[in-house]
């Protein structure tokens, strides 16, 4: 893989739905193969149960506010174009990513704000246009009688700079919609060699572990603790639904782990971390799968009444092996993995997000 490949694009930025041409230049093996390879094939949900996409009259331009949502029952939020293009085939399935509205409503309160310079926002190369200037992406989808907002985040606290603007974002979504239930979901890296490929931990803990551009706050080791999953909500995350695109990862459980013990958390951390065999950036202990988002969430809805809120991210790569104790090689293959599999581990965290949600309305 070419030495100018960074993770952190690759983990943020590649679409498994429409692979860049920037991937395929850096040799990115899943740059290559067919979407269809890359994405969660339909799962068989129980009857009456299954997500629709809900139309949409008239057309929501870049500039509306959310309030047309008010009173929905529940805010999935995700990060990644990997997680996103996964959440939008099983939740959206006539709806691609590519076909999701752009959010820009009071965008130039935030312009001054994003300040990192490597922040998708502030990226205005050809490949990156749709993110230019975009604080998020959404849809509206139906499970059962619940109506639930499908956002992607455009913002993100590892590479936006020091003012956060992505708080400010989470609490404006949550504010504006006032939905019953908020979800943070995506892919993460697994910590400790139990975790593997395809898991997926429902945080019965969120916490920051800030060792560098956040080291100095006051929040910088917080912990935050999710609402109870609602009754039903395990058992409804059956092997009919998570077993056809788990069978599809090699090195992966037949059946995913789901991990939802209330010491069963989620490491956020405010750079691009990962598990390695070495633990070079000393994640053992702290949780079993990190993360670049949940924590901040968790912050933002702090005080906001009459609403339950949970993370859950599926091990998009295990801990890596590093045996000639390279980072840099263990970063690389790290890459690999989570191009090659995020999205179809992603189908695992979706499918309990769709748990939650059911079992907290119907």
């Amino acid at each position: 893989m070419s030495a100018n490949l960074n993770f952190a694009d690759v983990r943020l930025n590649y679409d498994p739905s429409q692979p860049q041409q920037r991937f395929r230049n850096a040799g990115l093996e899943a740059a290559f193969l067919a979407p269809a390879a890359q994405l969660p094939h339909a799962i068989p949900w129980p009857a009456g149960t299954a997500p629709t996409p809900i139309t949409l009259t008239p057309l929501p331009v870049d500039t509306d506010d959310l309030s047309r949502f008010e009173g929905y029952d529940a805010v999935v939020v995700t990060w990644t174009s990997a997680e996103a293009a996964a959440l939008a085939s099983l939740f959206t399935p006539a709806n691609p990513i590519s076909t999701w509205f752009l959010y820009r409503h009071n965008v130039a309160q935030y312009i001054p704000l994003v300040t990192g310079n490597v922040a998708p926002f502030n990226d205005n190369t050809p490949e990156m246009a749709r993110y230019y200037h975009t604080l998020a992406l959404y849809f509206p989808c139906q499970i059962g009688k619940a109506k639930v907002l499908l956002v992607k985040s455009g913002l993100h606290l590892d590479y936006d700079g020091p003012a956060t603007p992505v708080k400010k974002l989470m609490t404006e979504i949550a504010q504006t919609v006032r939905p019953k239930l908020f979800i943070t979901t995506g892919t993460g890296g697994g910590i400790g060699s139990e975790v593997l490929l395809g898991d997926v931990v429902i945080a019965g803990a969120v916490r920051f572990d800030c060792r560098t551009q956040f080291k100095n706050e006051p929040w910088h080791e917080a912990v935050y603790s999710p609402s109870k999953l609602p009754a039903g909500a395990l058992a409804a995350i059956t092997p009919s639904l998570t077993q056809p695109n788990a069978s599809r990862i090699p090195n992966a459980r037949p059946t995913p782990k789901i991990w939802s013990s209330a010491s069963d958390a989620i490491v956020t951390t405010d750079f691009f971390a990962f598990d390695d065999s070495t633990n070079f950036y000393k994640l053992q202990g702290l949780g079993q799968a990190c993360d670049m988002g949940d924590a901040m969430v968790a912050s933002a809805l702090q005080g906001i009444p009459n609403l339950s809120w949970h993370a859950i991210r599926n091990a998009s790569d295990p801990q890596i092996p590093n045996p000639t104790n390279s980072i840099k090689q263990a970063g690389d293959a790290a890459a690999q993995i989570y191009a090659r599999y995020g999205g179809l581990t992603t189908a695992a965290s979706v499918i309990s997000t769709w748990a939650v949600i059911h079992s907290a309305t119907h």
